[in-house]
This record gives C-alpha cells, structure tokens and sequence, in this order.
C-alpha cells in the first residue's frame, strides 16, 4: 500500500514543536534566524511565527538537555549560505561540520542553535 495525497490523510501538519532548555535565548535566537515573532508566552512555552497565522514553531522549555543526535531537523532556504552562516553564528549559533556539503544541487551547512539543536541552512541551485 502506498501513500498518496488523494487519501486524505488522518491530518494536516502542524507547529513545530523544539525542545530547550534555555527558552529566552532560544526564542530570541530562532524569532531573529526565521524572521518571526512571539505570539504567545506561556509557562514554559512560546509560539513563535507571523501574527494571524497558526505558530510555526513551539519552543518548550525542558530540563534535560538534548542527547545523542536529533532524529529530525529544520531546513532553512537561504539564498545566500555564507553569509548566512555567518548572521546564524553572531546570533548565538553555531556551524557543525566545517564545509560546505553539496548533493543533487543542493548545497547545505549543518548549524546548531544555542541549546545544541541541529538544523541545516540550505541552498538550492
């Protein structure tokens, strides 16, 4: 059986949910990375993206810190990678691997936000 779009689905995606243990910092950090605001601050947890819109994303703040790799990640398209290697890195970020990696026409640096989450910054040809 496969998938497919005509199915219907039991749903529609949704927010994405990212755990951190320092939610202040990350919150300024991912607002400023993806152009967004807070929308909404509530006990541990902020809704991060555009007003009027669904969040995009949901930071939560956890106690525990992250261990062993991410079994997901963000992409971010950029369009021009360096630099904005080097903005995601002033705001608090840092680079994970040391080149640039290319595959398919992509080409993509792997960062990690101040709490140590993956995401790729990606650039399509």
């Amino acid at each position: 059986m496969t998938a497919s779009a005509h199915n219907g689905g039991i749903g529609t995606l949704g927010t994405f949910v990212l755990d951190v243990n320092n939610l202040e910092t990350c919150s300024t950090f991912w607002c400023q990375v993806l152009g967004v605001d807070v929308l909404f601050h509530e006990q541990g947890m902020q809704g991060l993206g555009r007003e009027g819109e669904h969040p995009l994303m949901l930071l939560q703040k956890v106690a525990e810190p992250r261990q062993g790799k991410n079994r997901a990640h963000i992409d971010i398209n950029v369009t021009d990678l360096e630099a904005s290697v080097h903005r995601v890195e002033e705001l608090g970020g840092r680079q994970l691997e040391a080149h640039i990696l290319s595959e398919f026409g992509i080409e993509w640096v792997v960062m990690a936000d101040p709490d140590s989450n993956e995401f790729c910054l990606v650039k399509h040809s």
